[in-house]
């Protein structure tokens, strides 16, 4: 990473913050808002200053602040009653760099903390530093400033939540908002490692994930230190903040077989190690000056009489930090020159031709066992990184100040045993700690608390959801879904479903007992065929047995990755889905009862009626969700197919779209027109050199990919600011016909293109411009359903389209306010065979199961499948009952029987609602 900093680049960025910063304090006091709901609070010597700090919390906030004390607990710069005792003792904050374990512990509980409120703000707590000429990196103490550790541990939350793309942007905010040089927070070469581990991890994970044994260490020159000819090397070694134990020889100048080196000798040699190591490691060698035994007791005696210090006994040759998790597999040696070594770096002392080799081989099975974590064959290895609420919740509980009481404990587990709440332990200490000891109050939280997301949630009677993070194609594995897995297996044994809607399968079905349905969504945002089917195989299931449940399962990564590519969220999938199912559910009941939804004496649940009642259950932003327009415009229009069906059912043939600003009326006319068009800014052309963008369209008909402006054999032209210019795409189809045919569910995505920085892995293609050659970045996307297209043009504004967020664009990217887009339509010809569209909203137990059977994630043995329909079972009925049984025969005759194929009849009622009493949406 990049120390310094373009100021050209960073001006926007700075001067946003600090005015956010002095809009929220007015410059009167140390708060300094990071952003809306993130606050630092360096506290200094001016108590009048840090008492007004204390005092704009509890008036600001109220009790939506909760602090993050980094400071010493023993000689804290304020009372934590003057906080209400909303404090975190953060007493393993680190003295040199923090390691990935506590960084990414102590990110998740901040996360943790504000998403239970949209309200509450976190506040981290450190002391300031009283010498303004205080070291960065103290030789003596072995600590790095603590103004330079905070804000690292800053910079890895704002990357890791999304707000900044880059640690790097992390840091010039922090330097920015302290008025300090980016530069003077860099303390040592370990402290840049770390900060693009942060990066690193965020993009792609670990490139390693087994153990490795350091097995010889060997410094080239011999580092001459002090006032001594000779070097007497100690050798510290460290594994995630524990010491691993070593050769006397190499630790203790005592021992006789300790080495000493002087200037005649080329090389330092530590070997033999045997050092087993995953994670954090650190890796210390010091000069010992000599003295032993009688030194210390001299020092010890000093220490006693007050006397000034002495000089160290230890000086340090170099420092190195890194983790595991991020050096090669197997074996392998590592270097680092003397720039890289921590406090060899900036001494005039030592050679600068000093070098350190690490010598690494693989752990054998035998090793790994030595390795904290990897007794259960690696699972949990990188469960620090991903955020989880269950373990975001015990570290805020074992930090708070406040100890709860034994006997509320017992009547908080006694209460919650009477109301029947599914509230754990943890939960109920933090209601106790959040309300410090006010059993009334803890009661009251208990039932506005939302449950551990991360764990198994029912949100009604048979249906649940299971929201886990993970990324990097690792597998999820924290206690959470520990806890989850063994619910299901334990108390739903055979009895439960899962649709995974993650879009992933990286992890093992086996913890589900293969009892998964794989569900892809189609495009960016699923369609209302799609949701329909979905739902349709989840009230079947849950329809053949009282005791059968549905488990949804999502990712709930949150990444700002994904948001700049509008991905939709895990968390936004599993409340979509659930709404609809849950809407869909309310409509048929009332159909299964009267024969339509007219003459019903109660108003039907809207999906938007179903995504606030979840939201109670599992804390959801709705109108964060629908602020997106194609999934607000999915839920209207999925209402309105309950109510009233499809507006019109036929196909679309898209012929132009057209991309222009408010000023202009369409493609211009003639050489007199010269009404300027505003497009977006997303790159510059690398000829010559003008601002703009180089744009290309794609269309998706129900997940299939049916046109790409890329296809069309020519370059795509880069368009200028100053071009007065429209973006028209004249649309073709595969044969050559004017016009592409759409029917149902469509996405249609504009994007700027850029050639990949690297096409070496495509020869022979030269300036093919391909989706292979190429990098994309969305500039607009609309989706939306042809049953509600009107006849031939559809005009949209901004507001209708789906546009990455402002403040997510890289600075100098945008899009125009008045951005409108005409697209085209042509009636179809009867050529194209007269389609139509229909969405079934009955549903049929047969195509039911042949929809879980090809979700399934076990393929059923076509070999037993004829044995089950020599004893007459249904052949769809037989397949499915193996994937449910994992291929065991006897066991799938014995469930076939609950397993019905014949369509159930309406009841015979008078009247009907569009296509509602028919079972088809539309009148299909």
């Amino acid at each position: 990473m990049n120390a310094s900093v373009s100021r050209r680049e960073t001006r926007g960025v700075r001067g946003f913050f600090k005015a956010l910063h002095e809009t929220f304090t007015g410059g009167s006091n140390n708060l300094i808002y990071v952003s809306k709901r993130f606050i630092i609070l360096p506290l200094g010597d001016d108590n009048h200053k840090n008492e007004e700090a204390i005092k704009h919390l509890q008036r600001e906030h109220g009790r939506h602040f909760l602090v993050w004390n980094l400071s010493d607990p023993d000689t804290r710069k304020f009372e934590t009653k003057d906080l209400e005792d909303q404090v975190l003792d953060v007493t393993n904050f680190p003295d040199y760099v923090p390691t990935l374990q506590f960084t990414f512990e102590t990110c998740n509980e901040i996360r943790y903390w504000l998403k239970q409120d949209p309200l509450n703000v976190a506040v981290v707590v450190y002391e300031e530093s009283s010498n303004k000429h205080e070291p960065k990196l103290d030789p003596v103490r072995m600590m790095i400033a603590s103004e330079s550790r905070v804000a690292y541990l800053v910079s890895a939350y704002l990357a890791y939540s999304g707000e900044t793309k880059s640690t790097q942007d992390g840091l010039d905010m922090f330097a920015s908002l302290r008025e300090l040089e980016v530069q003077s927070l860099i303390a040592c070469p370990s402290q840049l490692l770390y900060y693009r581990y942060i990066d690193d991890i965020r993009e792609g994970g670990f490139s390693n994930t087994e153990p490795l044994i350091l097995d010889c260490i060997f410094v080239h020159t011999i580092p001459l230190l002090g006032s001594s000819s000779v070097c007497r090397p100690v050798l510290e070694i460290t594994c995630n903040n524990k010491p691993i134990k070593l050769d006397e020889r190499y630790t203790d100048i005592r021992n006789p077989k300790h080495p000493v080196f002087n200037s005649q000798d080329e090389i330092m040699v530590f070997e033999a190690l045997g050092c087993a190591m995953w994670g954090d490691v650190v890796i210390t060698c010091y000069h010992h000056t000599g003295g032993g035994v009688v030194k210390e007791e001299a020092k010890k005696i000093d220490q006693r009489e007050g006397k000034p210090r002495r000089l160290p006994d230890r000086i340090p040759i170099f420092r190195i930090c890194f983790h595991v998790g991020f050096l090669q597999s197997g074996g392998q040696m590592q270097r680092l020159k003397k720039q890289d070594l921590d406090y060899a770096c900036d001494s005039s002392k030592i050679s600068r031709d000093l070098s350190v080799d690490l010598i690494f081989n693989k752990a054998t099975e035998e090793g790994k066992k030595k390795v904290d974590g990897m007794q259960d064959g690696g699972a949990g290895l990188e469960d620090f990184i991903f955020p989880s609420d269950y373990s975001g919740l015990s570290g805020i509980s074992q930090k708070h100040v406040v100890e709860p009481r034994n006997e509320y404990r017992y009547l908080l587990s006694q209460y919650v045993k009477y109301v029947k709440k599914d509230a754990r332990d943890s939960v109920m200490v933090w209601s106790l700690q959040r309300c410090n000891n006010r059993l009334d109050d803890a009661i009251d939280m208990l039932e506005h608390i939302p449950t551990l997301q991360d764990e198994l949630v029912k949100i009604e009677d048979r249906l649940y959801i299971m929201g886990f993070p993970w990324k990097h194609g690792r597998r999820p594995a924290n206690k959470g879904m520990s806890n989850a897995t063994n619910t299901l297996r334990d108390e739903m044994s055979g009895k439960f479903l899962v649709w995974n809607l993650s879009g992933e399968d990286k992890f093992d079905y086996a913890d589900f007992d293969n009892q998964v349905l794989s569900c892809e969504f189609q495009g960016i945002i699923p369609g209302i065929a799609y949701i329909i089917k979905l739902c349709h195989t989840m009230r079947y299931w849950r329809s053949v047995d009282e005791r059968h449940s549905v488990v949804i399962l999502v990712n709930e990564i949150e990444d700002g990755a994904s948001l700049r590519s509008m991905a939709l969220s895990g968390k936004a999938r599993a409340a979509l889905i659930y709404a609809c199912f849950a809407a869909l559910d309310d409509f048929l009941e009332d159909f299964r009862m009267f024969g339509s939804t007219t003459g019903n004496r109660r108003k039907n649940k809207s999906v938007i009626d179903c995504l606030q009642d979840y939201s109670k259950i599992r804390p959801t932003d709705v109108d964060e969700m629908l602020s997106t327009p194609s999934i607000l415009r999915l839920v209207n229009e999925f209402d309105v197919t309950l109510k009233s069906g499809l507006q019109q059912t036929g196909a679309m043939v898209l012929v132009r779209v057209v991309i222009r600003t408010g000023e202009d009326q369409g493609v211009r006319q003639g050489a007199n027109s010269h009404s300027p068009a505003r497009i977006p800014i997303f790159g510059e052309d690398s000829e010559t050199g003008m601002i703009g963008c180089r744009p290309i369209l794609e269309v998706c008909s129900e997940g299939q990919l049916v046109y790409s402006s890329l296809n069309d054999g020519q370059v795509p032209r880069f368009l200028g600011k100053e071009e007065e210019e429209v973006m028209v795409f004249q649309l073709r189809g595969k044969e050559g016909t004017a016009g592409v045919m759409l029917l149902g569910d469509v996405t249609i995505t504009c994007y700027h293109v850029e050639k990949s920085s690297d096409t070496s892995a495509f020869p022979g293609l030269g300036d093919d411009w391909s989706q292979d050659t190429v990098y994309k970045e969305v500039i607009f996307r609309y989706c939306g359903h042809t049953g509600f297209f009107p006849s031939s043009c559809l005009q949209l504004s901004k507001k209708d389209l789906d546009i990455i967020p402002a403040n997510l664009l890289p600075p100098g990217k945008f899009v125009p306010d008045d951005i409108a887009v005409d697209m085209m339509f042509s009636p179809q010809s009867t050529e194209e065979g007269g389609y139509h569209c229909e969405i079934g909203l009955l549903s049929k137990p047969e195509t039911c199961l042949e929809d879980l059977g090809a979700l399934h994630d076990v393929l059923a043995d076509d070999k037993k499948i004829e044995e089950l329909e020599n004893r007459d079972v249904n052949p769809k009925v037989a397949a499915f009952c193996l994937q449910r049984t994992n291929n065991d025969l006897d066991q799938a005759y014995q469930i076939h029987s609950i397993f019905k194929t014949e369509e159930e009849e309406p009841p015979e009622q008078p009247g009907s609602a569009g296509g509602a009493a028919t079972g088809k949406a539309g009148g299909g």
